[in-house]
């Protein structure tokens, strides 16, 4: 491995820039892109104000001097900003309240952003040559970049020397002075470093709290999805993928509410497969299993889908008839042994024919009504 890949993956592990989703990030820089707007308009809007009563307080200004022309460069650098800012917050705001999922769109949108305000800092700073020498201006810039958008380093790094570049080679163009273009220029860099350093700090905080963030998202769902497998088997068989002799109960004595509420015949079917450690003995337990599955689906195919059957143990199942009168569940007895009766199997079996006995009774309502009462 070479030393530059090396460095690459060290530099991608630190900064988590395999792990870190691009759509998050450029949902957090959506909303603060937005916000941003909504603070800098003003500004933009308030400077042009100032700077342009400035002007015309003025009885006869001299387009040609120093003054003259500070303030219109800073009205129109303003102005500039102003239309970018409004741009950037209606087309951040339709592609919120529309919906959109476009995330070529929000990166383009955040990164347009945060390389004009860079720049805008960097040409105001020029601008103020002409009356004052200070870095303020792109001071503010860089931090104010950094705090408010997520960049990835590579990127960041780029915008930011891009930025410093413009500084250091339009300086000349309003500051004359040897030393004091030498002072703006190390002072530019210390602040280029700053803001860079800070959005390298913010970017690696945001990454971590992202990927911490899916993690738990991630690990959540794995518990819901194991809660759930943890109630389908509290509720099922998982032989059959009938419901279990505790969950039928549940259904059982939710119906005998029922019809103590609505006076309607409710019956109980019980069924035992006759003889069946005989078939486990000389089949053995895995083709008794598949009997069993076998016989499950073939009582299901006898039922109603507002029917409820389940395993109740070993070889014995239970059917829930709801709306039915004893003599009706009688019938429906006799419909699955006939069905049971006539099953065949292939194989070592072929020669198995499976008889069932039956017990049917009616659901009773009243103070001693229980499941318990009609099982027995």
């Amino acid at each position: 491995m070479s030393a530059y890949t090396t460095i690459t993956n060290m530099f991608n592990t630190f900064f988590l820039l395999n792990q870190v989703s691009e759509p998050a990030i450029a949902r957090i820089n959506n909303q603060r892109v937005m916000i941003l707007t909504l603070v800098l308009a003003p500004v933009h809007l308030g400077h042009i104000i100032f700077f342009w009563i400035a002007l015309a307080g003025e009885a006869n200004p001299d387009p040609a001097s120093v003054i003259f022309q500070w303030r219109t460069g800073i009205i129109i650098v303003h102005a500039v900003m102003l239309i970018l800012s409004t741009s950037v917050g209606i087309a951040t705001y339709r592609i919120r309240s529309k919906g959109l999922e476009n995330f070529t769109l929000h990166r383009i949108i955040y990164l347009v952003t945060a390389m004009a305000y860079l720049l805008f800092g960097a040409i105001l700073c020029v601008i103020d040559q002409l009356v004052i020498s200070n870095i303020n201006p792109y001071l503010i810039a860089s931090l104010a970049v950094a705090l408010a958008v997520i960049i990835k380093p590579w990127v960041a790094a780029a915008f930011y020397g891009i930025a410093y570049l413009t500084l250091f080679f339009t300086l000349p163009l309003t500051q004359s002075n040897p030393e004091v273009l030498l002072s703006l220029r190390v002072n530019g860099f210390g602040a280029t470093a700053i803001g860079l350093g800070l959005s390298l700090i913010l970017w690696r905080t945001n990454a971590l709290n992202l990927v911490q963030q899916s993690l738990i998202e991630k690990q959540k769902k794995q518990l819901e999805k194991k809660n759930e497998q943890l109630k389908y088997m509290a509720r099922t068989d998982m032989l059959t993928g009938l419901f279990n002799r505790m969950r039928f109960t549940e259904f059982v004595e939710r119906e005998i509410a029922r019809i103590g509420r609505t006076s309607e015949s409710s019956s109980l079917i019980l069924l035992d497969l006759d003889h069946f450690k005989t078939i486990n003995d000389q089949y053995g337990h895995p083709n008794g299993d598949i009997v069993l599955k076998l016989i499950a689906g073939v009582i299901k195919g006898q039922l109603r889908k507002t029917d409820i059957l389940a395993r109740f143990g070993g070889e014995e199942f239970v059917i829930l008839l709801p709306g039915t009168t004893l003599e009706g569940a009688q019938k429906v007895a006799e419909k699955i042994r006939r069905a049971i009766e006539g099953c065949t199997f292939t194989g070592r079996m072929e020669d198995l024919r499976i008889t069932a006995s039956f017990g049917v009774a009616a659901l009773k309502s009243g103070q001693d009504a229980s499941f318990h009462s009609v099982y027995q």
